[in-house]
């Protein structure tokens, strides 16, 4: 449990230097809600949170990087493979999309058939700091890869990653999608406060909730109108005030439940597909192991690294890597056997 926690911190740690290339300037509900009950002395208004929610959520925020990896998607999917990895190296590490960037690039890799690469993006997603909130189909990337190289022994250690790893989240995802709510949301709202979100906000309560929910908009507005209204509730003495918070408290709140209750849903689905395929690429690698041929060492094709210069040290894996590793990685794997078959 404490590796757990470390290893959520750790990531949260690196994503969190994300915050710093904000454009936006992050704004404290409670101290906007304080200024608004102050003008409610000198100049009764309605309560309205739309100026604040265009100042903190209507302005592109860390543009370059979001850019970045909007332009190796289209590249991605117009099968334009080499220039999209340019684009994904483009997004730092350490930034919010930067997970989002290795796997995509992985799965470049993997349209390219370079599965030793694909496991290389792998090694980052699936390292103890982020297992647990990276995306499924990063367990599905690497288990696809170490099938085409027949790595049997690997995908079953995959999918045992992955149960361990992703099934309290996929559960708890799996809830939301019912209820919208549970303990790690709660947590989220109690200690929410300034705006736009970022992944530290959120805490290890990022270890149940959706993936990205902090970057949604609309999750984003209705935590914000939900706070800024709490906040002048509990500052103002005007009863006439506090009913009408009061409402758009509760109203923001269900919006909120509805909007978590949408991503939540959208993530099982996915989880659903994902799940399915690994289930796929199991049996496919059972049959193989029972009917693949025993073939010496000889049929295999021999691989080695790339040559490194006198200014770099290289290192075994041994599944903890250091912080300077991380996307450091190169896996050399040995190909699938051909087939062989004699005709008379």
């Amino acid at each position: 449990m404490m590796k757990s926690v470390f290893s959520l911190t750790f990531a949260i740690a690196i994503t969190a230097g994300a915050s710093s290339a904000f454009a936006v300037e992050r704004i404290s509900t409670s101290a906007w809600a304080k200024t608004w009950v102050q003008a409610q002395d000198k100049k009764a208004s309605a309560f309205s949170t739309r100026a604040l929610e265009k100042k903190v959520l209507g302005t592109c925020e860390d543009c370059d990087n979001k850019d970045a990896l909007k332009k190796a998607r289209s590249l991605f999917a117009e099968g334009q493979f080499d220039s999209a990895i340019k684009s994904y190296n483009q997004i730092p590490r350490g930034n919010t999309y930067w997970l989002s960037a290795v796997e995509e690039k992985g799965w470049a890799f993997f349209r390219q058939e370079d599965y030793e690469k694909a496991l290389a993006q792998t090694k980052t997603l699936l390292a103890p700091q982020f297992a647990e909130v990276s995306s499924t189909e990063a367990f599905l990337l690497q288990s696809l890869a170490q099938l085409k190289i027949c790595d049997y022994k690997g995908v079953f250690e995959t999918h045992q990653i992955f149960k361990a790893k992703q099934k309290n989240r996929i559960m708890s995802v799996q809830a939301l999608a019912k209820t919208g709510w549970n303990d790690s949301l709660a947590q989220f709202l109690k200690k929410a406060d300034s705006f736009p979100l970022t992944l530290a906000d959120m805490g290890e309560t990022v270890q149940t909730l959706p993936l990205m929910i902090y970057k949604d908009k609309e999750f984003q507005k209705q935590a914000l109108r939900f706070k800024a209204s709490q906040h002048a509730m509990a500052l103002t003495q005007n009863m006439t005030v506090k009913k009408a918070l009061d409402k758009v408290n509760s109203d923001s709140f269900t919006a909120l439940k509805n909007r978590v209750q949408e991503l939540a849903q959208a993530e099982t689905d996915e989880n659903f597909k994902v799940i399915q395929k690994l289930n796929l690429v199991e049996v496919e690698a059972i049959q193989r192991v029972h009917t693949d041929l025993e073939l010496a060492d000889s049929m295999y094709k021999t691989n080695k690294f790339q040559k490194v210069g006198d200014d770099k040290l290289v290192f075994m894996d041994d599944g903890r890597p250091w912080i300077d590793e991380l996307d450091k990685f190169e896996v050399a794997a040995k190909t699938c056997a051909k087939g062989i078959r004699r005709k008379m």
